[in-house]
């Protein structure tokens, strides 16, 4: 459907600078996961820094050495559904146990732009390391997953 504003459609996310949650799509084999209520990608690495010896200086660092990658995890809650709970929309069948995942899979984060652009990265090599259902009976009563996967690499795809 087009807009006063031109060629944009219903599904572009809002005009303006900030990016929003509305910008965001995560598929796994091109299949969008939704019902994702919290999507949290993180990674960090240490940074030593480096005092030069000797009597003369300040004794401030001379440099920062830059460490390696660490902490490539990702935190993601979700809505369960009964066709499809959350360990299944990401493409793994069982998951009753943790130790039934056989293999890793990629996860691809989609940005739409206002401008109808897209930026795409891949997380590979993903992998389970908690997974758990919250029941409570004091709220909406929905049943909501919380997962936290590893990653070995985020790559730009487009």
């Amino acid at each position: 459907m087009a807009t006063a504003a031109g060629n944009k459609n219903q599904y572009n996310p809002p005009t303006t600078l900030t990016r929003t949650s509305h910008s965001v799509t995560i598929l796994v084999n091109g299949t969008p996961i939704g019902l994702i209520s919290g999507w949290s990608p993180q990674m960090s690495r240490a940074v030593q820094p480096i005092y030069e010896l000797n009597a003369e200086t300040s004794g401030l660092p001379y440099e920062n050495i830059p460490g390696n990658v660490t902490g490539l995890t990702i935190s993601v809650t979700r809505f369960d559904l009964w066709t499809a709970k959350m360990e299944e929309a990401f493409g793994t069948v069982d998951l009753t146990m943790l130790s039934n995942q056989q293999a890793p899979f990629t996860i691809q984060e989609k940005w739409s732009k206002p401008d109808g652009s897209t930026e795409t990265y891949a997380y590979t090599g993903c992998w389970f390391t908690s997974l758990g259902r919250n029941l409570r009976s004091d709220d909406n009563r929905l049943v909501q997953v919380s997962a936290t996967l590893v990653y070995l690499s985020k790559n730009k795809v487009a």
